[in-house]
């Protein structure tokens, strides 16, 4: 997931077109205080029609407390991830128009930095959960279990 070549500095170009399905996309990414990643969303074009494919995302600070957490889990029928992977869970959700998409968020023990990552549109034949969950599992060494 963090082969070169890299979008964002970070994703793997292959990672992101295996997941995604796309050919062709814009990577667009940001970075928070002290030149820290902060997102990278992937889409096919930056139109208002563009498709989103893929976004990650880390909060520091989270903008969810426990409760906050729990209970988003709970509302979208959420599923914990595996305890190697530390605290957080996936699930799939429901976009405004109808769009399934498979989401893992994570987060530190003190609950103070969370990761996302929403693959919005899948590659056909994927299961997008498993991928987002791998990116998950790729990053979070990365972007969350750094010392600040």
């Amino acid at each position: 997931m963090t082969a070169a070549p890299q979008e964002c500095e970070l994703i793997s170009a292959s990672a992101i077109k295996i997941a995604t399905g796309f050919k062709d996309y814009t990577a667009v990414g940001t970075k928070m205080k002290r030149g820290l990643f902060a997102s990278c969303s992937v889409a096919e074009d930056l139109s208002a029609a563009g498709k989103l494919g893929l976004v990650i995302e880390v909060f520091d600070p989270s903008p969810n407390d426990p409760e906050d957490l729990e209970n988003t889990k709970v509302f979208t029928g959420g599923t914990d991830l595996p305890a190697r992977l530390g605290p957080g869970f996936t699930m799939r959700r429901k976009s405004s128009e109808g769009q399934t998409i498979a989401s893992v968020y994570g987060w530190t023990p003190d609950y103070q930095r969370l990761l996302t990552i929403d693959i919005y549109r899948g590659a056909p034949g994927r299961d997008s959960l498993a991928d987002a969950t791998e990116f998950f599992r790729q990053l979070k060494p990365v972007l969350l279990d750094k010392p600040k």
